[in-house]
């Protein structure tokens, strides 16, 4: 889709002109791709060489131009925005564009807010390497000016009633094709000027597309095309009339999920809760000389543990349990001739040395412990049993 061009408002119109009243190419939409064009009086244009190495890297370059152009320049260095021309390369003569970046940066932003994405900067008119061939008569802001380019640079006069006469534009532009706006028209007779075509604005601004310069660069260089497109696309959806519909029930359906996932947080909550008291109950009805319940589960097993040992009965922790699980396997029972060298227990972990058992062979063990609630592993020559789990 072709970008639709804009003149960005000169500084003084751009504080109070909304982004809809700018002068479009075509008819103002929201959310489309533009194409910004920097007015004539917002641009100079410097005539410089640049030393050999200063392309790269950026930072060099900006100090570069700062030090060529100080003495041009009517603003401090640092509050304008730099742009070299396509192709650029040092040790010959090339045009610098200059343009203050504070301005341009809040066209950009106000276009941005809108919706739109910028895809280029451009000047409105640019030098050329050759003598003038055109002459245009354009307003700016209620100002009309006569304009024309060539190897000397860009060049705008101002066009006054009461000063309108043939010495107001030097002799090289006479008798040159002239494009005039319609409403400037009638002024190309008294200054003497050659034969004239109208030309709107919408169309002038048309062909700004095509130009070969493109300002933005340093700190306005254009984003990856990916994230370009990708940017594109969401501006178009959020502010598209079309996607209105499409937008409030994007809208409805994470507002449903939001509640959704809350009402869910909540049932959880409440449920854990009540699991939470049940616990605790069944702690205090069991065990009523608990003194504080900090961990229900916890105090529970140890609670009955003790009560174990005091009356004499054995847990799957102690030593008895755990021989009586590994000789009720059949892969115990099927070791022929073979005896640990060594029992070792500790904390409920028993460590058996010298069985000599394989792979496949502590793999099978495994297997049979698992469901009496045990598990085998075997590093080196030590075979050791812990509880997996209370059977």
């Amino acid at each position: 889709m072709t970008p639709t061009p804009v003149l960005l408002p000169l500084p003084d119109a751009q504080r109070t002109a909304p982004v809809g009243h700018w002068l479009w190419g075509q008819d103002y939409r929201l959310g489309c791709s533009v194409v910004a064009v920097v007015p004539a009086q917002a641009l100079s244009w410097h005539r410089v060489q640049l030393p050999s190495g200063a392309l790269r890297p950026a930072a060099r370059l900006r100090s570069v131009l700062e030090g060529l152009l100080e003495d041009q320049l009517l603003d401090e260095p640092s509050q304008l925005h730099f742009a070299l021309p396509p192709g650029a390369t040092t040790g010959q003569p090339l045009w610098v564009a200059a343009c203050a970046s504070a301005w341009l940066r809040d066209a950009l932003q106000r276009l941005e807010q809108q919706g739109h994405t910028v895809q280029s900067i451009v000047p409105e008119f640019a030098p050329t390497d050759q003598a003038p061939q055109q002459l245009w008569l354009t307003t700016q802001t209620d100002q009309a000016w006569a304009m024309w380019c060539d190897a000397q640079g860009v060049h705008q006069r101002p066009l006054e009633e009461h000063l309108l006469s043939a010495e107001t534009l030097p002799p090289n532009v006479h008798r040159l094709p002239v494009l005039a706006e319609p409403a400037l028209a009638h002024w190309a007779a008294p200054l003497h000027l050659g034969e004239v075509a109208l030309q709107p604005t919408a169309e002038r601004l048309a062909q700004c597309i095509h130009s070969p310069w493109d300002l933005a660069q340093g700190e306005f260089s254009k984003r990856s095309p990916g994230l370009r497109r990708l940017a594109q696309g969401a501006a178009t959806l959020w502010h598209a009339p079309q996607w209105r519909p499409a937008r409030w029930a994007a809208f409805a359906l994470v507002g449903a999920q939001l509640l959704g996932l809350n009402l869910a947080a909540w049932q959880a909550h409440n449920q854990l809760t009540t699991q939470r008291a049940a616990l605790t109950r069944t702690l205090l009805d069991t065990f009523p000389a608990t003194p504080v319940v900090v961990d229900a589960p916890l105090q529970m097993e140890r609670a009955v543990a003790a009560l174990r040992a005091t009356q004499g009965g054995i847990s799957a922790r102690d030593l008895e349990s755990q021989l009586l699980a590994l000789a009720s396997t059949r892969s115990f029972q099927t070791l022929e001739g073979s005896a640990p060298t060594s029992l070792e227990y500790v904390a409920g972990s028993l460590r058996l040395d010298g069985l000599g058992l394989g792979a496949e062979a502590v793999q099978t063990l495994q297997n049979e412990l698992r469901p009496r609630g045990y598990s085998a592993t075997q590093l080196a020559e030590t075979l050791q049993l812990e509880v997996l789990r209370a059977p």
